[in-house]
């Protein structure tokens, strides 16, 4: 009975001396560890270190495995770009092929395609008459000559349409005469039936499509057969033009000009009535005239 109780109750207490054993050991000088617990001590540390240095490296990726890796994937990912691609060159090759033309080119096709074209130009076909054909291989060609009636926008419209038919035909000799409110046409086509141009959805009239130009470049089109009553007050001698002002700098130039009781702001590239503005600077207003000639204004000039 005695020996049970003292049993039960020394466990505690020998616990509590074993705590306090191993708190005087943490409490050891470390001059005064052993070897043993010195390399163990040792040991942990080396462990902790390394584990925090490969941490460290495998995040850097010092060794270059993840850049290898993602070179790799992204290998692999253009080469699956170049299957698929080489997989729709067949139904590329299709698309960019000609359409089927007749296996004889004659000119009654150069008749029907010509007429098809100026009619949806708008452009009245007066008389056409196909040619002699000339040359072989690639270079053979038959002359078509045609004659028609047209405003001037619409005649540009047709010739500019003549890429999209399905041989080479290039305007050759033109002729434009005004006659009336509208234009007569007479003009040589050379059809070149063995030359195939690809045809393309993306044509358009360059000349309406603003993307088509540099936009750091000036381009005016403009009637040269406009009757004389359009014709600007530049070019009218009963409406004289003054120079009222300029305002230059390096980059660019306004003038303010005065005619017929009109006043307006020019700068270069601007078209004024029949005219063009050549240059603007601090000395003088340069107006590019229809038949190649300049008239430069300055404020020192009274009416020109």
């Amino acid at each position: 009975m005695n020996m049970t109780i003292a049993g039960r109750f020394g466990m505690p207490a020998a616990r509590a001396s074993r705590a306090r054993a191993f708190a005087e050991r943490l409490r050891v000088p470390l001059e005064a560890w052993s070897v043993r617990r010195r390399w163990v001590v040792a040991s942990c540390v080396t462990i902790a270190v390394f584990l925090l240095g490969a941490d460290a490296w495998l995040a850097v990726d010092a060794s270059g495995v993840q850049a290898s890796r993602d070179a790799l994937s992204a290998a692999q990912r253009r080469f699956s770009e170049a299957e698929a691609a080489v997989a729709r060159l067949p139904a590329l090759r299709n698309a960019a092929r000609a359409p089927q033309m007749p296996a004889n080119w004659t000119s009654a096709d150069d008749i029907r395609v010509i007429s098809q074209l100026a009619a949806r130009n708008d452009v009245t076909l007066a008389g056409i008459e196909p040619g002699a054909v000339t040359g072989s291989g690639f270079e053979t060609m038959r002359p078509v000559h045609v004659t028609a009636q047209a405003d001037f926008d619409h005649i540009v419209d047709f010739f500019e349409a003549l890429a999209t038919l399905p041989v080479l035909v290039v305007p050759d000799e033109v002729t434009l005469k005004r006659q009336g409110a509208s234009l007569s046409m007479n003009a040589t086509l050379r059809s070149f039936s063995a030359v195939h141009p690809l045809q393309s959805e993306a044509y358009g009239r360059s000349r309406d499509d603003p993307d088509a130009f540099d936009p750091d470049e000036e381009v005016v089109f403009y009637d040269p057969f406009l009757p004389a009553a359009l014709a600007s007050p530049a070019e009218d001698a009963r409406a004289p033009v003054r120079l009222v002002g300029l305002l230059a700098d390096r980059l660019r130039g306004l003038a303010l000009v005065e005619a017929d009781e009109r006043t307006a702001t020019l700068e270069q590239g601007q078209a004024w009535g029949g005219e063009q503005v050549a240059k603007v600077d601090a000395n003088a207003l340069t107006l590019a005239r229809r038949d190649g000639s300049t008239l430069a204004l300055t404020l020192a000039q009274g009416d020109q």
